[in-house]
């Protein structure tokens, strides 16, 4: 009698957990590129940003952005806390697909599927940290990085667009585009009235930045 008493008690409990659960939603944000949607979503996806723009590093580290990629349509994507940003071939129409992104990733949260495989963040860092070492990042570029992370990247990521740094030289910035930003019509006015203006005014030895178009 004690055994079936206590499993209507644990019968009710997860009842009562199951409903307490938020359903969860999804919404889409256009962006600058009419190429390029934000999904965004009622769930953190990963804390931080993750940039798989090519199918061999979303393979290696995040299941949800290689199965994306089997849409032929997507050509690139961001993973930035609680929105993807999804970058689509010129052909398609995202009236035509949109929809069908957006149960695909309904269902992924559903099932609670992994978003970034473990160890995405830290190898990011042991990659940079190892350019360090070896004298490739001397302190000037690592304070043009920090002030990209810090002043640059969250307005851009709010665009559905992403930011990295490449190289500095002769005073001169280089940095890839991607996401929204990287073919949209503003990507010159993204460079030159707002990273150009932010990094030359934090420091002298900038005196311009352009893009890498080689990625």
């Amino acid at each position: 009698m004690f055994n079936l008493l206590k499993k209507k008690e644990d019968n009710k409990l997860e009842n009562k957990v199951k409903k307490t659960v938020s359903p969860i939603l999804i919404y889409t944000e256009q962006t600058p590129n009419p190429d390029t949607l934000k999904f965004v979503t009622s769930r953190i996806l990963y804390e931080g940003m993750a940039d798989f723009g090519n199918r061999e590093a979303a393979k290696k580290w995040s299941p949800f952005a290689s199965e994306l990629y089997k849409f032929n349509y997507i050509k690139n994507l961001i993973i930035n806390k609680n929105f993807v940003s999804i970058d689509k071939d010129s052909d398609a129409n995202w009236r035509e697909v949109m929809f069908e992104v957006k149960d695909f990733i309904k269902k992924w949260l559903e099932e609670d599927k992994t978003i970034v495989n473990d160890g995405y963040k830290e190898m990011l860092e042991a990659e940079w940290q190892a350019k360090k070492d070896s004298g490739e990042i001397n302190d000037i570029e690592q304070k043009i990085s920090e002030i990209i992370d810090q002043h640059v990247k969250p307005w851009i990521e709010q665009d559905g667009g992403g930011i990295e740094y490449m190289g500095f030289e002769e005073g001169i910035v280089t940095v890839r585009l991607y996401g929204a930003c990287s073919t949209c019509s503003s990507a010159t006015v993204t460079l030159k009235a707002g990273v150009e203006q932010i990094l030359t005014s934090m420091i002298p030895d900038v005196k311009g930045v352009v893009q890498d178009l080689g990625y």
